[in-house]
């Protein structure tokens, strides 16, 4: 018989060590491939709930990117509109606070365990972070002493009281200043503190662009602004391509102020805008406002003006000068866009269209044509005097003057008579009065055509189809009343004139570039072809009559032979202030407008020039050949002596002049004030310090006034007061 150890358990003929073994290896084996599709499904389908993963990492929040906006320039790429960096400037006065307080509690801790395991504890208490504290504070002692040197609207103790209040008070946002410079801030960082860094010193920068403007108010107008809901000028009308795009990027909080790219989240790269090129000529811009300026600033009766200088053969608008009295100081400045906005009747330098049309159209064909005087009553074909036109006191002068019944056309555009012109419409356009108005519409008059910058103005005209329609409409049309529109218009219009027919649209904008790289390229368009070279040829002659003999002969003397009209038109008041008339209040007061507008070189025209001013209501007139043609002569002066083109040469063998100083710089030994007026400050402190008087001055530039004026008794010792501008 078999001993009873040796006797083995068999479950269904196995033994029971390999029935167990078997199956905790089937269940490991089922295990695995558990584990192993769970982890395949997590890697493909899995989504951690969001609820849940939120509170196992930090959040991330959207962060908004501004690009930089682009330049605009003038046309020789000088900056007339820049964005540069500006900085807010700000001191975390808590950075390291804790952590000097941690140096101190971890001290504390050391000693107490070692207390409790019955360690004797010999060395003193370490103050570590006390004297670290003691330390940051003397730094920022010396911070402040600095600070108050930089921006002195605080004394030293000041500013080291104002750091350790917030310091106190756990504040991290101490506003130290606003708008700084790179330079200041780059001297800044090197500051006892600051230069240890963000997180040491303190130091905390906000920046953001600043929209700067180097030729002050010059062209402001044009070029514009964007302000809330409000975009005016180039800066309004291509917001797109200045503005570049906006981006975007979520970013992660991982330590304190500390944020780093979240790239679980989408974001949007930032693209700068682009730069806009105009056809401003920043030099021809400055003549034009100066020469403007110095024909209205003085007189209290002048509330605007304008001037506008096209390119001939182009368009491109190359000065845009828009003056306003403002209410608040009475001076000038770049208040309203009127070459765009100023809708009115414009006065005899329309009657140029009207001659436009009748040499065109055959009516007149030759200048020296002569029409009846008639006692300067306008007539109908039978001869039967129209009383719906007034009299013109022009042609009764010329008739007592000449003793003659007839008149040239000529010189009835010389002498701008309004009855030779609406004598001439009556003649050749009475019958059918709609061709002289088709004439208008295609010389651009009727119709607001499209311009770089918004706000163009919509011509007014009335024609027969109009309700307002009646018989002298036609007559003072011819010369320039019943047809309202703006300088642009009027300058357009003889724009072509001077491009011998050919009219061109104004235009601001040469192109749009990236880094120097043209992107968008703009130019001339033509609008129209208004009339034949030889019709343009002998208006011109026309033209220039008036500038030798007629009503603008201030300009006989220009540097450059000038061309143009003068034109006076009174301006129709609101409905609240007429009195009899339109033209007229209660008091019999008037708001005028004085034109002159022409181009120049008369023979080669190379700019046509607009200059119109616009009055307070006055009992007195304000004609085109006083104040806008003065401004429209030094204008062309002052281009000629810039513009290398015209600039004639010096003969090897001509004589210099002999050189002497003007009058005007020499001191006087009597007891008037001596006139320092259009002198630099250099030049004109010498004369009154010379002089034996103290000068004292305001604002920058050329002297435009003095106090006293000169040739004023004054006693030596007193003060001159100067204002530069």
């Amino acid at each position: 018989m078999a001993k009873k150890t040796e006797i083995r358990e068999k479950i269904g003929g196995s033994d029971r060590i390999s029935v167990v073994m078997t199956l905790l290896y089937v269940v490991f084996i089922g295990l695995g491939f558990a584990i192993a599709w769970k982890i395949a499904k997590i890697q493909l389908h899995y989504e951690v709930d969001a609820k849940v993963i939120n509170h196992f990492r930090p959040a991330s929040k959207k962060i908004d990117n501004t690009p930089r906006r682009g330049n605009i320039l003038s046309c020789d790429g000088r900056p007339l509109a820049i964005s540069v960096p500006k900085y807010d400037i700000y001191m975390d006065c808590t950075v390291r606070k804790q952590e000097f307080i941690d140096i101190d509690r971890r001290e504390r801790e050391r000693r107490e365990i070692a207390a409790k395991a019955g360690r004797p504890v010999q060395d003193p208490p370490k103050k570590e972070g006390e004297q670290a504290e003691e330390l940051w504070q003397e730094k920022a002692g010396r911070l402040s002493v600095e600070l108050a040197k930089i921006f002195p609207k605080r004394t030293a103790a000041q500013y080291e009281t104002a750091i350790l209040e917030h310091r106190a008070a756990n504040n991290r946002t101490f506003l130290i200043a606003k708008d700084v410079n790179y330079e200041t801030l780059q001297m800044l960082k090197g500051l006892p503190l600051f230069r240890e860094g963000r997180y040491k010193g303190g130091l905390v920068e906000s920046r953001h662009d600043e929209r700067i403007y180097p030729y002050g108010s010059l062209a402001r107008r044009v070029i514009g602004y964007i302000k809330e809901d409000r975009r005016i000028g180039l800066e309004g009308s291509f917001n797109f391509d200045l503005h570049g795009t906006d981006g975007y990027e979520w970013v992660r909080s991982i330590e304190g102020d500390t944020s780093v790219h979240d790239y679980d989240s989408t974001s949007l790269k930032v693209t700068d805008g682009n730069d806009l090129r105009s056809t401003i000529n920043i030099d021809f811009q400055d003549i034009a406002d100066k020469a403007l300026r110095r024909q209205i600033e003085n007189d209290p009766r002048i509330r605007a003006g304008v001037a506008i200088l096209l390119e001939a053969s182009t368009g491109a608008v190359r000065a845009m000068v828009n003056l306003s009295r403002s209410a608040t100081d009475s001076l000038f400045g770049e208040i309203n866009n009127l070459a765009l906005t100023e809708v009115a009747e414009q006065g005899s330098v329309m009657k140029t269209t009207t001659l436009v049309s009748l040499v065109e159209d055959g009516f007149v064909p030759t200048l020296d044509m002569t029409i009846p005087t008639n006692h300067g009553f306008v007539r109908d074909r039978d001869g039967r005097v129209l009383s719906c036109y007034k009299q013109d006191a022009h042609i009764v002068d010329y008739e007592r003057e000449t003793g003659s019944n007839s008149i040239s056309v000529l010189h009835g555009f010389e002498i701008s008579s309004n009855y030779v012109f609406a004598q001439l419409a009556e003649t050749y356009y009475g019958q059918n009065p709609r061709n002289f108005f088709d004439k208008i519409y295609s010389y651009k008059l009727g119709e607001s055509f499209a311009f770089d910058i918004t706000g163009l103005g919509s011509p007014v005209v009335i024609t027969p189809d109009n309700k307002s329609w009646s018989r002298p409409v036609l007559g003072t049309t011819a010369y320039g009343y019943s047809l309202a529109v703006t300088p642009l218009h009027v300058a357009t219009f003889y724009n072509a004139i001077a491009n011998k027919g050919l009219m061109q649209k104004p235009y601001l904008v040469e192109s749009v570039e990236k880094n120097g790289v043209v992107l968008k390229k703009y130019g001339p368009s033509v609008l129209n072809h208004i009339c034949s070279k030889a019709t343009a040829d002998t208006v011109t002659r026309a033209l220039k009559a008036v500038t030798e003999e007629g009503t603008a002969k201030r300009l006989k003397d220009a540097k450059l032979s000038v061309a143009g009209k003068t034109g006076t038109a009174q301006i129709i008041l609101p409905a609240k202030d007429r009195g009899a008339d339109p033209y007229h209040d209660r008091l019999g007061r008037k708001m005028n407008q004085g034109t002159f507008v022409g181009f120049f070189p008369a023979e080669n025209p190379k700019y046509t020039i607009l200059v119109s001013v616009y009055s307070y209501l006055s009992s007195t007139s304000f004609y085109g050949g006083t104040y806008p043609a003065l401004a429209v002569k030094e204008i062309v002066d002052k281009i000629y002596a810039i513009v290398p083109d015209w600039n004639t040469k010096i003969n090897r063998e001509a004589a210099v002049p002999i050189m002497t100083a003007p009058s005007t710089i020499q001191s006087s030994n009597s007891d008037k004030v001596p006139d320092v007026i259009d002198l630099g400050l250099k030049d004109a402190l010498a004369i009154i310090e010379n002089s034996g008087y103290v000068c004292s001055y305001t604002g920058s530039g050329h002297v435009s006034s003095q106090n006293p004026k000169a040739g004023t008794a004054l006693e030596k010792g007193k003060t001159v007061e100067l204002v530069l501008k």
